[in-house]
């Protein structure tokens, strides 16, 4: 380490790398850490050399002699090995070379096309989770029927997920490069994750359900523009297809497969919070207005259960709600059930024949809800859990007797795959009021 440098080794390391052009990923992978591991030691070096950026970063560690930039030709005036000299007032012809080609790389990298479009800051704080302070996720401890499976390739929040014959899908979501195309798949019989097709728009918060052995793939966010487009993975053949749009963009809807049809409940539509309730008839390809939700709604978790679709929380554009609402399809009416014990919007939710599991959401930093409700008594109980802190905007599915919960944010965005066996259950009283 160079005299002086207020760096430890591993962070003059990750400067190096940051230097030559290499994302977090990269970087994680050519270390063999974490990519939150890196996120760490990046916001560190930033915060030592009092910068705001990698390229402000990289500037000044090759002016200071701390690193070298991979094609610079050095013949006539090479730097010593990294050495914690003092800035020189009058930078050496070889520092102008570096500091033009990090210029031309920062550059080119901004203007390079891809797939994935980044957050808006412009996009109200309730509909992502970019502009949220990185710290460490709260330590794990060992829980009865909570276990680890293989965590997701790609960390991130706000996917849409849909349980198919032929795994679970996630598609989309955010991370810290932003919103993310990325469609992975997980086998329960075997423990493991394969790489799909992507969806062709990238987004977050987009609604998901399997129908007739299709994954529609509906709305979401980009940057700070809702989408109204509705995608369909087909698994047979690997490829995506376009259905007929939502009738308006929606990001942060429920879409819930029930009877045949698809039904899209709120969201926002890139100015405010709606109440709508869409319908889509696959026979028909077309998209039909049912009676509203109560009241205004985005990021609500929903799930059909026997003849009827629960609704629970959510945020109205100002707040996070504990409301929880029934909507029976045949009847095409609304009616009230008991409201959760306390606020929360990006609920990780999922349901058998007898309850509702609902593990996470909140935002920022508050702890997540870990909750059952009784689908007989009407009633809400509390369950353990295996870490405490925040958690939120994950995926939950039920296959068989086991409630899944992938991704999120919980500090950072997140890869954990907790399981919760959910068969012969022991529950405390539930906290906190109604």
């Amino acid at each position: 380490m160079a005299k002086d440098s207020p760096l430890t080794r591993r962070e003059t390391e990750i400067l190096g790398l940051i230097a030559q052009g290499l994302s977090n990923d990269e970087i994680a992978r050519q270390l063999h850490i974490s990519t939150n591991t890196v996120k760490v030691h990046v916001r560190n070096i930033f915060e030592k050399m009092g910068v705001q950026s990698r390229t402000e970063a990289s500037i000044e560690a090759v002016k200071r002699g701390w690193v070298e930039v991979p094609g610079l030709s050095m013949e006539q005036e090479k730097p010593q090995p990294p050495v914690w000299e003092p800035l020189v007032s009058r930078p050496s012809s070889w520092w102008w070379a570096a500091l033009a080609a990090i210029s031309f790389v920062a550059l080119v990298m901004a203007f390079w096309p891809t797939q994935t479009f980044y957050a808006s800051t412009d996009a109200p704080a309730f509909t992502t989770d970019i502009a949220l302070p990185v710290s460490a996720p709260s330590p794990r401890v060992d829980v009865p029927r909570w276990s680890l499976l293989s965590p997701m390739p790609t960390a991130r929040s706000r996917a849409a997920a849909a349980l198919l014959p032929d795994g679970w899908h996630i598609v989309g979501g955010e991370n810290g490069s932003g919103d993310l195309d990325v469609h992975e798949v997980y086998n329960p019989a075997w423990d493991q994750w394969v790489t799909a097709t992507p969806r062709p728009a990238a987004a977050r918060g987009a609604g998901a359900a399997g129908l007739d052995g299709m994954m529609y793939v509906a709305g979401g966010c980009n940057g700070a523009s809702a989408l109204n487009r509705v995608d369909v993975f087909d698994t047979e053949t690997g490829a995506w297809q376009v259905a007929a749009p939502l009738p308006e963009p929606l990001c942060g809807l429920a879409l819930v497969a029930w009877g045949g049809e698809l039904y899209a409940f709120g969201g926002w539509d890139g100015a405010q919070v709606r109440e709508t309730l869409f319908v889509f008839d696959p026979q028909t390809g077309a998209w039909s207005q049912a009676a509203s939700m109560p009241a205004p709604r985005a990021f609500m978790g929903a799930v059909a259960v026997n003849d009827a679709i629960y609704l629970f929380g959510g945020d109205d554009g100002r707040d996070q709600r504990a409301d929880a609402w029934v909507y029976r399809p045949d009847e095409d009416a609304w009616g009230e059930a008991l409201a959760m014990p306390r606020p929360g919007s990006g609920l990780s939710l999922a349901a058998d024949a007898g309850s509702i599991y609902i593990i996470g959401g909140g935002e920022g930093e508050e702890d997540y809800p870990r909750e059952r409700f009784d689908l007989a008594t009407q009633s809400w109980s509390t369950l353990d859990a295996p870490r405490r802190g925040p958690w939120h905007h994950a995926s939950a599915v039920m296959i068989g007797p086991n409630l899944h919960i992938v991704g999120g944010w919980g500090g950072d965005y997140l890869a954990i795959h907790e399981v919760y066996q959910a068969s012969h259950l022991l529950f405390l009283p539930a906290q906190g009021g109604q």
